[in-house]
């Protein structure tokens, strides 16, 4: 609705015919040897997709970046939830649609001081922390919104297809 669209704009275009939808597992090995070297959970990066959803089980550790392109960096760390709660990140997909004016999440996970995993188990019964991902179907073409652009703030990106654009984005991060 912030984007002045209809309320089922994402299904009229299709993005949600097929959607791309997993959830990763994770370990996060806990009490690690003290060293000069600083090491994360998870280092700071933001998702390549559309939505995050990350179910939270009230551990601390997920730090925010607000600014991501301000150096030098300055990283918040996220309140923690009492009991099990949702939190919703936007990912860099939703950023290129939007033309920048919903920005994606820069975010790292410190090191727990425990073993820590991330599992579902169950829909909304879960363990730990889990991620769930959902990216729009793969022939979606993800193009600057109407709504988000103008003369003066023409289109930052060239439309593409969904898939193209996560596969370029696994390319450049892992040589695949």
């Amino acid at each position: 609705m912030s984007l002045k669209l209809d309320e089922d704009f994402f299904e009229k275009l299709g993005a949600l015919n097929e959607p791309y939808a997993f959830i990763r597992l994770l370990r996060y090995p806990g009490d690690l040897d003290s060293s000069s070297e600083e090491i994360y959970g998870a280092s700071a990066h933001s998702d390549y997709g559309m939505i995050t959803l990350l179910m939270t089980d009230g551990v601390t550790g997920l730090q925010v970046c607000r600014e991501k392109s301000e150096q030098p960096l300055v990283w918040e760390d996220v309140p923690s939830m009492t009991g099990r709660g949702i939190r919703f990140n936007i990912g860099d997909m939703m950023e290129r649609w939007t033309n920048c004016l919903f920005r994606s999440t820069l975010h790292r996970v410190l090191p727990p001081r425990q073993e820590r995993y991330s599992v579902m188990i169950h829909p909304f019964q879960f363990k730990q922390m889990v991620a769930f991902f959902l990216d729009p179907s793969k022939d979606c073409i993800v193009g600057c919104l109407e709504s988000c652009c103008s003369e003066a703030c023409p289109p930052r990106f060239p439309p593409m297809k969904s898939t193209d654009y996560l596969e370029e984005r696994l390319r450049l991060a892992y040589g695949l």
